[in-house]
């Protein structure tokens, strides 16, 4: 499962407004969901959970929530940005502004843990973090996570 086929420009959400970890993930399954056939509520509450288990933050101000739920065929990956940085960590230390959402279907556990894989090893480009808390628009941030893909091999 290659990283970059999975990342759509209508799946980018940018500056979106949130003051905690609860509020940030709804924001993103409120416009996400619905357009891979999920019912907001349900997967926030299955990504609040799984934030309850650990913080998902991989820091510099990034995330990579992460579930499994029924009702996909594929995994599916949103891709937000927040107004401001949005504390991830119990401890309130660590601010978050840009997360990778990445729903999975429960049946593909190795395409789940590819995929999460394959955005930390990006996620350790300067120049990918760079772009993608600097893009003017989905586009531009679909366009930075292609090229780093592409610079990483994957």
């Amino acid at each position: 499962m290659k990283i970059h086929k999975l990342i759509e420009p209508g799946h980018v959400y940018l500056d979106l407004p949130a003051a905690d970890v609860e509020s940030a993930l709804a924001a993103v399954v409120e416009v996400f969901a619905p357009t891979v056939g999920l019912a907001p509520q349900e997967v926030a509450e299955a990504l609040i959970d799984r934030e309850r288990l650990g913080s998902t933050s991989v820091g510099e101000g990034f995330a990579i929530p992460h579930c499994k739920t029924h009702g996909l065929r594929q995994i599916a990956i949103a891709l937000a940005r927040f107004t401001e940085q949005v504390p991830f960590a119990k401890d309130g230390q660590d601010g978050v502004q840009f997360v990778f959402v990445v729903l999975s279907p429960p049946d593909q556990p190795a395409a789940h843990l590819q995929v999460l894989s394959q955005i930390a090893r990006m996620l350790k480009r300067r120049d990918l973090r760079s772009e993608l808390l600097s893009a003017p628009d989905a586009d531009e941030v679909a366009g930075a996570i292609c090229r780093a893909a592409e610079a990483e091999g994957l």
